[in-house]
């Protein structure tokens, strides 16, 4: 016999189910009707769940927050350290779940869901800045990063980077030129301090 799921595993089977359509079909085809089809149920079902359609994406964006929340290293590691841990666990994060980067990075997220779950996924992204931009003052303060750069100025290349990355990975990025290593060395490469101080 079967085991009943409680609301809180339903729940996040749910997001999980929305987030594998998003990766398969994208934003535009997360519909009620597709996401009872994809786990089984009917969408009465889903309702017993959730109040409303808003609060099933709500749900998928919390479960967004969740798994990048979880991307980001023990902020006790050095800086360089932390910069190369956060740089694998995302693109991990994110590429181990497709839906995960349609939805980070598609044009029809804010068309798609409603305020309260755009402004979970801009928390998480503001989160995640505020602790690279930690980890590179701390890297400038330990002589590790170069100085003559302001540490919130390599903030958004970080970003952009550790995003690109994280598209090669879950084969959301056309361009495929380079590896992720390479392209993560190239970064570090831009980091690190002058020999002989002219950084």
């Amino acid at each position: 016999m079967a085991t009943r799921k409680n609301t809180a595993e339903r729940q996040r089977e749910i997001a999980d189910a929305a987030l594998r359509i998003i990766a398969t079909r994208g934003i535009s085809a997360l519909k009620v009707a597709t996401l009872a089809a994809e786990i089984g149920l009917t969408g009465g079902a889903l309702y017993r769940h959730f109040a409303s359609t808003d609060a099933i994406l709500d749900a998928v964006a919390a479960r967004a927050v969740e798994l990048l929340t979880a991307s980001l290293p023990d902020p006790a590691l050095p800086p360089l350290a932390w910069l190369d841990r956060v740089a694998e666990m995302r693109a991990q994060a994110v590429g181990g779940h497709a839906g995960l980067a349609r939805l980070l990075f598609s044009e029809q997220l804010a068309l798609a869901f409603p305020e309260t779950a755009l402004e979970r996924l801009r928390g998480v992204v503001k989160t995640t800045s505020a602790a690279i931009a930690r980890a590179l003052a701390s890297g400038q303060a330990r002589g590790e990063i170069r100085r003559d750069l302001e540490a919130s100025d390599l903030v958004p290349i970080v970003m952009a980077t550790v995003q690109v990355l994280a598209q090669l990975r879950a084969g959301t990025l056309i361009a495929r030129a380079a590896s992720p290593a390479k392209v993560w060395a190239t970064l570090r490469a831009l980091l690190a301090p002058e020999v002989g101080g002219r950084r």
